[in-house]
């Protein structure tokens, strides 16, 4: 009798075993939405996906109570799968996670609607229009079909407003006088005009040109307020009457003119110390820097007029 009821057990594990760990060779998606239990999941995978789950199975999970542990969201059948693996990603909330994308230097109006950004601006009472760009921190952020594209913008403007903060305390001795918003339009400049390796020396060169009261002619400061700007930057634009043309109009611009990176952003707080006054773009990613009008014209002349 007792060897009777050992091979009951053992035929049982092996049944189990063999139904909980069969692949399942079927493909798709299924939501656990708000609300949703076990049995709900149940339910679904069976009438949409084909998929059996043992009686004994149904029983033993509520009784765990993991109902409690269901992480709502989209989760993926591949032909793999075994109803093994897939209570693993239920019940470890490995969902399908989509993703957006900040790109460095990226503008604003080209991540976010207008009505998107009114609305955020709304709930954390800034005035109306507020102005967001360069406040939203470049990366890659991962999201859930609960999620929100306004969750997103909150998270990437807290994300670069804390790093804002601490680069700005930490900033040279010599920048005490510069503000925290200052700080940020000069990022945005170094991300629109450096290369990775020469976003310190640009930005030294910014400064440089700031403490002797001159221009600073950034072409990029200048392409930012003009409107619908064709790629072909002509000499007419640079009289453009934008408050971004800082061929016109000496000191910062009006506002950041992009979302810079963490890079930019140091390189803002801790510039290069130098005598660089200019600079001219040798190739796609480097420049000729001079401290002199002459030496500058001369490069000028070598690396963009004899093109």
């Amino acid at each position: 009798m007792r060897y009777l009821f050992l091979l009951i057990i053992l035929i049982n594990i092996i049944f189990y075993s063999f139904i909980i760990f069969k692949p399942l060779n079927t493909s798709g998606v299924f939501i656990i939405a708000k609300n949703d239990f076990l049995n709900d999941v149940f339910s679904h995978l069976e009438k949409k996906e084909n998929i059996f789950f043992p009686k004994s199975i149904k029983l033993i999970f509520p009784i765990f109570q993991k109902d409690k542990f269901l992480s709502l969201g989209e989760y993926q059948i591949n032909r793999s799968d075994n109803l093994y693996s897939i209570f693993n990603k239920i019940f470890n909330g490995k969902i399908i996670l989509n993703k957006f994308f900040i790109p460095e230097g990226s503008k604003i109006n080209n991540l976010f609607s207008e009505e998107l950004m009114d609305n955020f601006c709304l709930i954390k009472n800034f005035p109306i229009p507020c102005a967001l760009e360069g406040r939203v921190m470049p990366d890659t952020y991962f999201y859930n079909r609960e999620s929100e594209l306004i969750d997103i913008l909150n998270i990437a403007y807290g994300n670069q407003n804390r790093l804002l903060k601490k680069t700005w305390k930490n900033r040279n001795e010599s920048l005490s006088n510069l503000s925290e918003s200052q700080l940020l339009i000069v990022a945005s400049i170094i991300e629109k005009e450096a290369c990775v390796n020469e976003r310190k020396k640009i930005s030294g060169v910014i400064y440089n040109r700031l403490n002797k009261d001159m221009l600073l002619q950034m072409d990029s400061t200048t392409i930012y307020g003009l409107k619908n700007f064709d790629g072909d930057l002509k000499k007419k634009h640079l009289k453009d009457s934008s408050l971004y043309n800082t061929y016109m109009y000496k000191g910062l611009p009006l506002g950041p003119i992009s979302n810079p990176s963490k890079e930019s952003i140091f390189a803002a707080a801790k510039p290069e110390i130098h005598d660089f006054l200019y600079f001219v773009a040798k190739d796609t990613c480097s420049h000729e820097f001079s401290t002199n009008y002459d030496d500058h014209l001369s490069a000028v002349k070598k690396y963009q007029l004899n093109k």
